[in-house]
């Protein structure tokens, strides 16, 4: 396998384009109840949570990206074959290729959940995985460029979406952000533990370095689209914390989507029905942009036909959709995704980096004598 991964010209981006794409890899799920989650650790200061660990995604990603900047125009498979060879690099490619395969079935499966409880409760899971999966054979046969097209759709669906808290604010008592800092930093830092499946999806640098343009604009466009996102979760947690009481959000499981309940027109009593299908189409970018990836070293580490993947591993996933049924499975999922995040996110980038260095000036201090 070759270390640097050079896509010929047609298939290359401008950086600028990370912006849409790293925001929007970053708006998942995650998104739909992550208030109630950090809220049972740090109570009104869970926005202090979202703060402590946006700065930390703000630093993962700039270690992936000095990590890159070591090699020529390389990404994380290749990066894994120079530092632990062949079968070692494999084994450490195939972890992440499994950790991505199983963020899209639990990306897929919360969503079929969230549609199940609000939508259409009758309706079989078989049904709503099928769809997802046609939507994401069909969007990936254009390749990278497509997908950061509809990556660029997908953000402007987020815009859109961010109008819908206007009600809520309405109705907000901003009395309840205080006193700021009841919550000890012990707990604080315990409620941004449980953010790392929120925050995840910026990972995917790793893997479209090499088909960026301008590689020394990457770091700039990357932490604007993370900056972005955080902003975003944080003007949702503040929203959900002067919207319901103590007692109303730990018990509330789809704080963002109970929001849509006091939107009116008078054309549409239930607006949950326009905006639960609009958030299938922002979801979409994240299960393209995961199985790219997925494909994508299928076919750089095991040199294996990507349409066969492809093939294979939507029958996987759709299988997987008879597994997972009830609500306790999928919240243990989430659960199991979000330790996985924090290992494949925030602590191995920093790790990997301090190796890449230390072989670096090693292969250097040789070549000086």
């Amino acid at each position: 396998m070759e270390i640097s991964d050079k896509p010929r010209q047609g298939l290359l981006f401008q950086a600028f384009l990370l912006v849409f794409v790293i925001s929007k890899a970053q708006l998942g799920v995650g998104v739909l109840g992550f208030q109630r989650v950090i809220f049972k650790f740090a109570g009104h200061d869970a926005w202090i949570s979202v703060i402590v660990s946006g700065l930390a995604a703000h630093l993962s990603i700039w270690v992936m990206i000095r990590t890159l900047a070591h090699y020529d125009s390389a990404d994380l498979f290749g990066i894994h074959y120079a530092l632990f060879g062949k079968w070692v690099g494999r084994i450490l490619s195939l972890l992440f290729m499994t950790y991505f395969a199983f963020y899209v079935l639990t990306i897929s499966r919360t969503y079929i959940e969230a549609v199940q409880s609000w939508i259409f409760p009758d309706i079989p899971t078989w049904l709503l995985m099928l769809l997802l999966i046609t939507l994401i054979a069909y969007g990936l046969t254009g390749g990278i460029r497509v997908i950061i097209g509809i990556c660029l759709f997908g953000f402007g669906c987020w815009v859109v979406t961010t109008l819908f808290f206007y009600a809520a604010i309405r109705h907000a008592q901003w009395s309840f952000l205080l006193p700021i800092m009841e919550a000890s930093p012990s707990q604080v830092l315990q409620g941004a533990g449980k953010m790392p499946l929120t925050l995840a999806g910026f990972e995917v640098i790793f893997f479209l370095y090499p088909f960026i343009r301008d590689q020394q604009n990457a770091n700039r466009y990357a932490q604007i689209g993370v900056l972005l996102s955080n902003l975003f979760y944080l003007f949702v947690m503040v929203i959900s914390i002067v919207y319901y009481s103590q007692n109303q959000m730990p018990k509330t499981i789809w704080a963002t989507f109970s929001f849509l309940k006091i939107i009116r027109f008078p054309f549409l009593e239930r607006f949950e029905y326009i905006a639960i299908p609009l958030w299938m189409l922002i979801l979409v970018c994240n299960l393209l942009l995961f199985t790219w990836v997925i494909l994508r070293g299928m076919k750089r580490v095991f040199q294996q036909n990507q349409k066969r993947t492809l093939a294979v591993f939507c029958v996987i996933l759709f299988a997987c959709s008879f597994l997972f049924q009830k609500h306790g499975q999928i919240y243990k999922m989430n659960s199991i995704l979000n330790s996985m995040s924090t290992y494949m996110v925030f602590l191995y980038p920093p790790l990997l980096f301090l190796l890449v260095k230390s072989v670096h000036a090693f292969k250097k201090r040789n070549v000086q004598r």
